[in-house]
This record gives C-alpha cells, structure tokens and sequence, in this order.
C-alpha cells in the first residue's frame, strides 16, 4: 500500500462531484479516453500535439503524472487530495481502475476511491514533509506503512451489521420503486410516458 498527494481537485463544483461521486481526478479533460496507454511516451506525444510549442521538460513531467495515474496508481492504494476551496486534504483508498468518465468539464479521467477522513492541510504537511505548492501534480509521498495502516479505520461488527441493515432497507425500497414503474410501462402505449418513466428510473438509479 502506497500514499499519493494528488493536486487536482478543481473547482468548488467539481470538488462537490468528487466527494459525492467517490472518485479522484488527474485533470486534463481536453484528452479523450485513455485506457490504451501503456507509458508516458504515448501521453507525452499526446501532449505536444495539442500543445506543440511546450518545453520538453514541462511534457515529460506532465505525462510522467498523467501514466502515473492510470498505470502505477494500484487498488488499495491511498491518495491524498488537498481542496482548493478548504483548508482540508481528503484521505481516501483507490478501489477502482482507470475509467473515462465526463463528469464535468474537469473531470473526465477517474479512478473510484473510498473517502476515509479528512485532515487540516498544516498537518498533513508537516506529517508527511510535503508543500501543497509545488508543481507536481502526482507525487508519491515517503510514509511508515504503520501511519498509512492509521488511515484505515476499523470499524465494529456491530457497525458493519447495521449498516448492512440499513443497505438492505434502501434496496428494497429501490426494487419495489423499480417494480412500480415496470408496471407502469407495461400499461401505458404511449411512447412520450414511456420515455418520462425511463427518464425517472435513471435518475433514480443514479441518484442512488
């Protein structure tokens, strides 16, 4: 297990998005997909064709971040982002791979992450001997894997248990609002009603 300092929160909205959607962001969004990247070469020539009066250095060190994100990052991982709008840094776990997804005009290159806790910036660098203005955007900070276990909170059985119950309980209800509007399409011929109710169950699939 490893810890990342990941700068690239965004704006006050896409920080919103990144709390709720549990997900992490390395920027860049004016890139399309980039499942197919194997190094930082490959970013690297993407960079200078968009931008082809860039420094060398500046390309390599941008696509050095952008390969770190999709390749070296791994499940389980730990990754710090530090808020632009708070004086807080998010402590989260990577659980997912890279993905492409256009969730705002920031965020469209991702990886799922679990939220953990949040710490006061200050602390967190001068914890981790780390300067919040430095122009990396991806680092990979020097941490005692017993600090990085402290992240990793321990919950109960008891706790696991009810918020188990409580996960149930929000999925009945979800298949019986499911089961309503199944039945609903099924009665109704007209195609306007039909596109509303598939309307409603994606947004209330997304919304849960």
């Amino acid at each position: 297990m490893k810890l990342w300092l990941l700068k690239a929160a965004g704006t006050l909205e896409d920080e919103e998005i990144i709390r709720e959607d549990s997900v992490v962001t390395i920027g860049w969004s004016e890139f399309s997909d980039l499942s197919n990247i194997k190094n930082e070469e490959q970013v690297k020539k993407l960079i200078l064709e968009k931008y082809p009066g860039m420094r060398g250095d500046r390309s390599g060190t941008w696509a050095e971040d952008i390969c770190s994100f999709i390749t070296k990052i791994k499940k389980g991982d730990l990754v710090a982002v530090p808020l632009k709008t708070k004086n807080e840094v998010l402590i989260g776990k990577i659980s997912g791979d890279y993905e492409y997804r256009q969730l705002s005009d920031f965020i469209s290159h991702i990886r799922r992450v679990r939220w953990l806790k949040t710490l006061p910036k200050g602390a967190f660098e001068e914890e981790y001997n780390v300067d919040f203005n430095s122009p990396e955007a991806l680092l990979l900070i020097k941490a005692d894997p017993a600090k990085l276990s402290d992240f990793i909170e321990t919950k109960s059985l008891g706790a696991l248990i009810e918020e188990m119950s409580f996960a149930l309980e929000d999925l009945e209800f979800l298949r019986e609002q499911m089961l309503d509007m199944v039945y609903r399409l099924a009665e109704t011929e007209e195609i306007p009603e039909v596109r509303k109710i598939a309307a409603e169950m994606e947004k209330m699939l997304r919304e849960k």
